[in-house]
């Protein structure tokens, strides 16, 4: 017999369980917590289907707590979740059942929900291009160009009569453009902060939170914002930019780039970047206190192998780092 089909799901369903992900994820932002908030009162049935989802996902998990340590108290419920799937794989098919029991939503499991964005973010799979947990992948595009997506990654590609546009969703890429000749239009890169158009060959966008970063590896390229500000970066400088402004900075954008070699290559950045770099490359969910987050890094991490960086990381830095339930879950805290 052949896989159930899935029910799909209603729009409003659809980004109910896209701000669930959001918040189990560990990685959810102050920004993102505002748009989840005018999400919620644009309209009653937002409201509605989010107390449903929300408190369907909360009773079939509530009772997975009894596996956290003491000392580890109210954890994000996607880390508990994390364990409670681990445990669930040793305890054997009765105890996976319950925990992948279907939640109120045309059949979607919790199980199944977070087990899937931790390999691939499922929120993207639609997009034209895109890569799961530990992937990195390079295209080749329709006008000749080739790109790069690290880990975790998502663009869409618009490719029509005179356009060479590249949406990035999530994550980050790499770009060897081909030039703006032989009536080629202006190649460009665009994320919900702005555009970068290249006015060289190769260069690398990564899209946070809160802003959009570029690194400048040859020629150049103009960045312009939402609001309409515009500037040229030069070969060897990095910016980020949000909506309104452009800011420049010293970072090496050849550092900036090591994850195209498999290498994380930090220079006095927070921590928190780092792990946020990390959780691209592990499967399971990590944890990390806002006062470990604000201590700033050095060194040289590979990011294929996360263990092996938690250890530096804790052999040279005041933290602890635990791992529970066999890597399903990290947590790091300042000493």
């Amino acid at each position: 017999m052949g896989a159930p089909i899935e029910p799909r799901l209603d729009p409003v369903s659809e980004a109910a369980v896209d701000w669930l992900v959001q918040f189990h994820s560990g990685a959810m932002t102050e920004a993102d917590q505002a748009r989840h908030r005018a999400w919620l009162a644009a309209h009653p049935q937002h409201q509605a289907t989010w107390q449903r989802l929300s408190g369907s996902l909360h009773a079939q998990f509530g009772a997975a707590r009894a596996l956290v340590s003491p000392q580890d108290a109210a954890p994000p419920m996607g880390d508990v979740m994390g364990q409670a799937l681990a445990h669930a794989q040793r305890r054997g098919s009765s105890r996976r059942r319950m925990l992948s029991g279907a939640l109120a939503l045309g059949g979607v499991s919790a199980g199944a929900l977070l087990l899937a964005d931790r390999q691939t973010p499922w929120r993207h799979i639609t997009a034209d291009l895109r890569t799961s947990t530990g992937e990195r992948h390079a295209f080749s595009l329709p006008d000749g160009s080739e790109l790069l997506l690290d880990a975790r990654s998502a663009v869409d590609l618009d490719f029509s009569e005179g356009r060479r546009q590249v949406k990035l969703r999530q994550g980050a890429l790499l770009v060897q453009a081909r030039p703006a000749s032989d009536g080629l239009a202006p190649f460009e890169v665009l994320s919900r902060h702005g555009r970068t158009q290249a006015l060289g060959t190769r260069f690398s966008v990564r899209l946070e939170a809160t802003y959009t970063r570029v690194g400048m590896l040859e020629h150049a390229t103009r960045l312009t914002t939402e609001a309409g500000a515009s500037q040229v970066l030069e070969e060897g400088h990095s910016a980020r930019f949000d909506s309104m402004s452009i800011e420049t900075d010293d970072r090496n954008p050849q550092a900036e780039a090591a994850w195209q070699r498999g290498m994380l290559e930090v220079h006095n950045q927070p921590l928190g970047e780092v792990v946020q770099a990390l959780r691209a490359y592990r499967r399971g969910f990590i944890r990390i206190s806002p006062q470990a987050a604000a201590l700033r890094v050095y060194g040289n991490y590979a990011l294929d192998d996360s263990d092996r960086a938690f250890d530096a990381l804790a052999a040279t830095l005041p933290i602890t780092v635990r791992v529970y339930q066999r890597g399903w879950l990290v947590v790091i805290e300042a000493a």
